[in-house]
């Protein structure tokens, strides 16, 4: 009689490799957890839409099978923006001012998103875009890390409101200068400041170079203290001229300096009547500067600034 046959005991699966790097999620997943984001924001239903059409974007390149490897990388990569910028919006250990900025980050991702896969752009704009989705996530990155200096922190906040509030700001529709001539002026400045603040930012860069990258950003951070400038906002304010106008116009000389984002922040529409009626005030020195910004590009009006 044969020995009985001993069962063979089943072969275990290897484990994983540890490499240190998680999994890539699958489309499902990131929905899910961005849809999640949004639906638990404080974002507004006209912020949460773009948001949404972004993600949707987003899921068609990654369900593609005809999409490049790069295509969905970048996919991923604004999709980890997004989700990272919606649960920072949301950290009880972040500051109010600090979710926010990350909320506007979420919003300022999916707009650039939208832009840098636009058909109808041409390939100049769409890598401006890509250009400020980069930056935003570097931004986000270093705004999260765990222990950040205040000082590190600071630059990274000042960093992430000039490209909200200024790159971004001048490509989109509704804030875009209308006139060439004024879009290239005021982009120039805008990418002026935001290389100073990647050179300043960076240890690798010879001291001349930061020291130069200093007296950028000093110029920019000292433009609402400007006499002209103060000046203006005081016949803004003889005019009576809305909040919202004296608004723009501040935001966008923080943005874009003196006297440029001034007179950028002069098109806002929320200025629109002001402006006629200081055109129409020729008693006042700012009369030709108003009759200007209304009839003409505004980078060309700086020498109708009164003395």
């Amino acid at each position: 009689m044969e020995p009985p046959v001993e069962p063979v005991p089943p072969v275990e699966p290897e484990p994983p490799v540890d490499n240190g790097v998680p999994p890539e999620q699958t489309p499902d997943e990131i929905k899910k957890q961005v849809e999640t984001g949004i639906a638990s924001s404080n974002l507004s239903a006209e912020e949460k839409a773009k948001v949404q059409k972004s993600l949707d974007s987003i899921l068609t390149v990654l369900n593609d099978k005809d999409a490049t490897k790069q295509q969905k990388e970048e996919a991923r990569f604004v999709a980890a923006g997004i989700k990272g910028a919606l649960e920072l919006s949301k950290d009880p250990k972040q500051s109010k001012e600090a979710q926010a900025r990350f909320a506007k980050m979420a919003v300022g991702l999916s707009e650039a998103q939208q832009r840098a896969t636009d058909p109808e752009l041409d390939s100049n704009e769409k890598a401006a875009y890509t250009e400020i989705i980069t930056d935003l996530n570097g931004l986000l990155a270093g705004l999260s890390a765990k222990n950040v200096s205040e000082a590190d922190r600071v630059f990274f906040a000042t960093a992430a409101d000039l490209i909200l509030g200024g790159l971004l700001a001048v490509q989109q529709p509704g804030t875009a200068p209308p006139d060439p001539q004024d879009k290239k002026k005021v982009t120039d400045q805008l990418k002026k400041n935001a290389a100073a603040l990647k050179t300043y930012q960076n240890p690798n860069a010879s001291q001349e170079d930061r020291d130069a990258a200093k007296a950028t950003l000093d110029e920019q951070a000292a433009a609402t203290t400007n006499a002209q400038y103060q000046a203006l906002v005081e016949e803004l304010k003889r005019l009576k001229a809305p909040q919202a106008c004296l608004d723009a116009v501040q935001n966008r000389t923080q943005q874009a300096g003196w006297p440029d984002g001034s007179l950028w922040g002069l098109t806002d529409k929320s200025c629109e009547d002001t402006v006629k009626a200081g055109a129409a005030d020729t008693s006042s020195d700012w009369s030709a500067l108003f009759e200007c910004v209304l009839n003409e590009p505004f980078s060309t009006c700086a020498p109708r600034i009164p003395e």
